[in-house]
């Protein structure tokens, strides 16, 4: 019987182990683009059990246990200092995937009493059905006046947008843009388990998120990420998890802060994508194996290293709005901005229509519990006809989801880093400048439903002194 054959009634988890030649190996295999099957092949075989099933296709993470917790790092510790602090040999502990018997979960001795995680499906924020579209790419290029920015300068030149989604199709963009958008193949990764080349993918929504950042900053270098794509071995029914997206963050925080392969002056990394209800995170509230809601999960880390070292890290609400939630939603309204979404070092955008209107769908705070409530931090617009992705009965279908307006923010912050480096102004003062310079769209600042306002990156670019 295969492995994958045993899963059912399984749990998928992130398990803590100690270092392992094995397993450092292994990680080092995910950053030369190899796959970990081989390496991790003779730890499998000494470690798994019928009830501790471990994908040796996964690989291994580091853990960087402490490091959270030391003095400040800034963008200026890239290079030696971010090698000496994140080398795979000095971490003590990594992250493994493994399929276990829930019940094994409750015992204190389980995994050796090291921490295990939960590794939940996650999904890329599309709205459906599909709604008629508000206005066109020029009507959000006027509100935000995209002319401006452009007249000084602002155009995303010396600045790459990593896509976290489904995968680009470059083609596709060029026909949409009448412009061969800059794509760094070398800095973009594929999972091991896809066969797909960057810029190559289907045509879907990470090509819809690619164009919403293009319609903003249209000089920016994109790099395909496309890790929503990266299901486990032998799980075709399933989607992409949280450790699929850990890994991809790896490969950012390595190429970014230690390497310094991506070599432009900043990086913004979009992602439109989330969780869609508590059922997915199978453990009470609280629990401390979950993701939803626990400040402490493992890609909490993950996520503050590369925001430490500069990296600006832009996240869709979600679809579950009071007004017409998502039919993934299952009709939960309340506490839908969950796990990363909802972190402290991330922007998290609502959704508006061409009219300055929140959408309907737009996922309101407060957060979960447990993490920060005070989400969405600003708003950004969404259901306008732009990448014509996808053919409906009534013609093109608009760009629709937080998923777009979470990929406009992406193309805002990408337009003023091209003069405002964060070298200039770290991630957390970029968020403060975006929420101090919004529109808001009435009622108490800031708001559950649209965070501080729209997005006016004229007005932020005012504040930080790049526009006269």
């Amino acid at each position: 019987m295969r492995p994958w054959e045993l899963r059912t009634g399984y749990v998928r988890v992130l398990a803590q182990r100690n270092q392992d030649s094995a397993l450092v190996q292994a990680a080092n295999d995910l950053l030369q683009g190899i796959s970990p099957a081989d390496t991790m092949r003779r730890y499998v075989h000494a470690n798994a059990t019928l009830d501790f099933l471990i994908d040796g296709e996964f690989g291994a993470l580091p853990a960087w246990e402490g490091v959270d917790r030391r003095p400040a790092i800034s963008i200026n510790d890239r290079g030696e200092k971010a090698r000496a602090l994140l080398a795979l040999d000095k971490s003590k502990k990594f992250l493994i995937r493994a399929y276990v018997a829930p019940a094994n979960l409750a015992k204190p001795d389980f995994n050796g009493g090291e921490p295990v995680w939960l590794d939940p499906d996650v999904h890329g924020e599309y709205a459906f059905p599909a709604n008629k579209a508000t206005g066109d790419t020029d009507a959000v290029r006027q509100d935000l006046n995209t002319a401006t920015l452009q007249d000084n300068g602002l155009h995303g030149a010396g600045v790459a947008v990593a896509i976290v989604d489904t995968g680009i199709c470059r083609p596709h963009l060029a026909k949409r843009l009448g412009f061969n958008p800059t794509l760094d193949v070398g800095n973009s990764w594929t999972p091991p388990t896809l066969a797909t080349k960057p810029g190559l993918n289907r045509i879907g929504h990470g090509t819809m998120c690619a164009y919403g950042v293009l319609a903003v900053a249209p000089n920016v270098t994109l790099l395909d990420y496309p890790l929503l794509l990266g299901r486990p071995a032998g799980e075709h029914t399933v989607s992409a998890t949280i450790g699929e997206m850990m890994r991809g963050y790896l490969i950012l925080i390595w190429r970014w802060a230690v390497i310094r392969t991506i070599n432009q002056s900043a990086l913004v990394v979009n992602n439109s994508w989330g969780i869609f209800h508590p059922s997915l995170d199978e453990f009470p509230p609280g629990d401390p194996q979950r993701y939803i809601d626990n400040p402490k999960h493992p890609f909490r880390l993950y996520i503050w290293l590369i925001t430490a070292f500069g990296a600006d890290v832009v996240f869709a609400a979600g679809n579950c709005g009071k007004g017409c939630p998502s039919a993934v939603c299952l009709q939960r309204t309340s506490g839908t901005i969950m796990g990363a979404n909802a972190y402290d070092e991330v922007l998290t955008l609502a959704g508006c229509d061409i009219n300055d209107t929140r959408v309907c769908y737009s996922s309101q705070g407060p957060s979960i519990a447990g993490l920060p409530p005070q989400k969405p931090d600003i708003t950004a617009y969404t259901q306008f006809l732009g990448s014509k992705i996808q053919r409906g009965p009534r013609g093109f279908e608009p760009d629709t989801g937080t998923s777009a307006a979470c990929a406009v923010a992406s193309g805002c912050v990408a337009a003023l880093r091209t003069r405002r480096p964060p070298t200039a102004t770290d991630s957390a003062t970029m968020i403060a400048t975006l929420q101090a310079t919004a529109r808001p769209m009435g009622g108490a600042v800031p708001n559950y439903d649209d965070g501080y306002g729209i997005v006016r990156p004229v007005a932020a670019g005012r504040h930080l002194g790049i526009i006269p």
